[in-house]
């Protein structure tokens, strides 16, 4: 393989494995259609501003459409037909192994605004993690800036046509981690807590955030009804703001200790084990 990237061994992948791996093509080809429907609305906004300008004709001055009115049309058709392509006539296909892979493990950091995230390689191959899963801490034990290690994964290629009466194909392919020592082993989380566990952590996040925001949000809206809302300064509503959500998380923090109070109550001997903990397969 490329980038110094060695494959040690193969094997048969394990049904736990296997229904991770399903889990990932969906969202990797719910992913490629994302592509093909942001592109095709970006494709349509240029369509639909093409009579607009004609119209604009008549109506302002030719300068002004050549000036403003093409270049926007321009811009959405090329947006859309970039973004488009990025999953037009794409098919996502899994492997049925498991491929043991040594080599550096390395990573690049995206910024979008604020927000920032992290994509992982081996080699020159791109990492697929489980969710909420990074492996920042464990690149940055060495000081040349990666590691070389050893990991078990799953391929999912990724393959178009390049031209519609060529056979040939660009394939690009990304490795879903199934297991890393110490850090990830899907088949014990899996054993343990049952096959759609990533589901069921993804969904309890999920519903966990909006019913915080929703109780934060209707307390705001119990302080300052909308009259009083509009007459009220904008720095003491900025430091209501500030106030309402410190007490949103501290009641979630005080209900999550009361539930391990209880829990230990019922059960001597429970110990609650973190996210960390369940997908390293250590608890």
């Amino acid at each position: 393989m490329d980038g110094g990237v060695n494959v040690q061994s193969e094997r048969e992948i394990t049904a736990n494995e296997l229904t991770y791996t399903k889990q990932v093509l969906v969202l990797k080809r719910i992913e490629l259609h994302a592509y093909v429907l942001i592109g095709a609305v970006f494709l349509a906004m240029a369509g639909m501003l093409i009579p607009v300008l004609l119209f604009g004709v008549s109506r302002a001055s030719i300068l002004t459409v050549l000036l403003l009115g093409v270049p926007l049309v321009g811009l959405c058709f090329y947006v859309g037909r970039g973004i488009g392509r990025q999953g037009h006539k794409k098919k996502a296909v899994l492997d049925d192994k498991v491929c043991s892979l040594k080599g550096p493990v390395t990573y690049v950091t995206h910024h979008v605004g604020n927000a920032k995230g992290e994509e992982f390689f081996i080699g020159d191959i791109t990492l697929r993690l489980p969710p909420a899963t990074s492996l920042v801490i464990f690149v940055a034990n060495e000081q040349n800036g990666y590691r070389e290690t050893e990991l078990d994964v799953v391929f999912i290629e990724t393959s178009s046509k390049q031209t519609p009466d060529s056979e040939s194909s660009v394939t690009k392919k990304e490795a879903i981690v199934v297991y890393l020592e110490d850090y990830i082993d899907i088949d014990t989380a899996l054993t343990r807590h049952g096959q759609h566990y990533f589901i069921r952590e993804c969904l309890s996040i999920f519903g966990v955030t909006v019913f915080c925001l929703a109780i934060g949000f209707l307390g705001f809206l119990y302080a300052f009804p909308k009259e009083r809302l509009l007459e009220t300064n904008p720095l003491l509503l900025l430091l209501a703001a500030l106030t309402d959500i410190a007490i949103v998380a501290l009641g979630c923090y005080l209900i999550k200790k009361l539930y391990v109070t209880v829990r230990q109550c019922i059960n001597p001997y429970y110990k609650p084990s973190t996210y960390c903990e369940r997908l390293s397969g250590k608890r």
